[in-house]
């Protein structure tokens, strides 16, 4: 499968929405109740939430098309740390860009979809002169995990992430940008 990748536009928001909504649960543990899950994506993953994304200069969302223009792989970057000023201490080079999502249509899983879209980043980082990438995943998301270990992230250490009320325990990876 071969995505074409670009930055958003504020008519793919209604398909990020959907996309957002579908994916989001993927990454959560099992333990943690839906309702927190449809909290979380209600006040940080709808139609408001993105197109504030799309006008902050410190974000950048890129889209993962199919050839028939459906919407399959988003990606949130965001400047420096500030999706989570907690981390920066974990943060080993700068300047950085934190990955705040990383989504694949679970149709696309195993497909080399999320490579592209990691290339996709790795571009706009060295575009923007970013020294490194960093992102959180939590424990129990194993897939991701061996994804980014595979791809060259390094462990950096844990954060806790509140989803919907319910504390969460994530890694913290950090990439390098020359080495991809």
């Amino acid at each position: 499968m071969t995505l074409r990748i670009r930055e958003a536009l504020p008519t793919d928001v209604p398909a990020l929405v959907d996309l957002a909504a579908r994916t989001f649960p993927l990454a959560c543990p099992p333990e943690l109740s839906r309702s927190a899950v449809e909290e979380f994506v209600r006040r940080h993953l709808d139609e408001v939430a993105f197109r504030r994304y799309l006008g902050d200069r410190t974000h950048t969302v890129l889209v993962g098309c199919e050839s028939d223009g459906r919407t399959c792989a988003y990606a949130l970057l965001v400047d420096g740390t500030a999706m989570d000023d907690s981390c920066a201490e974990l943060i080993t080079s700068r300047p950085t860009m934190g990955i705040s999502k990383f989504y694949l249509d679970p149709a696309h899983h195993g497909g080399g979809g999320a490579a592209q879209l990691l290339d996709a980043v790795m571009s706009t980082a060295r575009t923007r002169g970013v020294e490194s990438l960093w992102l959180a995943t939590n424990v129990a998301n194993g897939r991701a995990r061996t994804f980014y270990l595979k791809n060259g992230f390094l462990p950096r250490g844990n954060r806790i992430f509140e989803v919907g009320g319910f504390d969460n325990v994530d890694v913290v990876y950090e990439l390098p940008v020359t080495t991809r």
